[in-house]
């Protein structure tokens, strides 16, 4: 079940980051993006510390490093392929947690991923 709950605050994690880029090529800024999720039904813990960072800088407002995301997105792909599960999603958060480690950002905690999807999108640098 740890998985599993790692799998879905991962996978937020990655959609955050994603819609967060799609924003800023749109011209909404994090602040307008944060005043329309927060307090609605998409609001959450999660969403609270990785937008710590997205707004306010806070580097350690959520720490679980981009490399333990890595590892944990392998095991969930993995417990998809043993249980015999179709993996869609899974294997693309894998795979965009991988590609953000693959370029030296393994260290960094996972709500820095803003800056690595804002980078291959032209809109953040990291």
């Amino acid at each position: 079940m740890k998985l599993l709950n790692n799998f879905l605050s991962l996978g937020y994690g990655a959609i955050y980051a994603e819609a967060l880029a799609l924003a800023a090529k749109a011209g909404v800024t994090p602040q307008v993006f944060d005043a329309v999720i927060r307090g609605g039904r998409m609001d959450c813990g999660f969403y609270r510390t990785f937008m710590g960072y997205a707004l306010d800088g806070d580097v350690n407002a959520h720490r679980f490093t981009i490399t333990n995301a890595h590892k944990d997105m392998r095991y969930v792909t993995n417990l998809a392929t043993n249980t015999g599960a179709a993996a869609f999603i899974s294997a693309t958060v894998k795979n965009l947690y991988a590609t953000a480690e693959g370029l030296g950002n393994g260290e960094k905690n996972v709500p820095l991923l803003v800056d690595v999807v804002g980078q291959m999108n032209g809109v953040r640098k990291s």
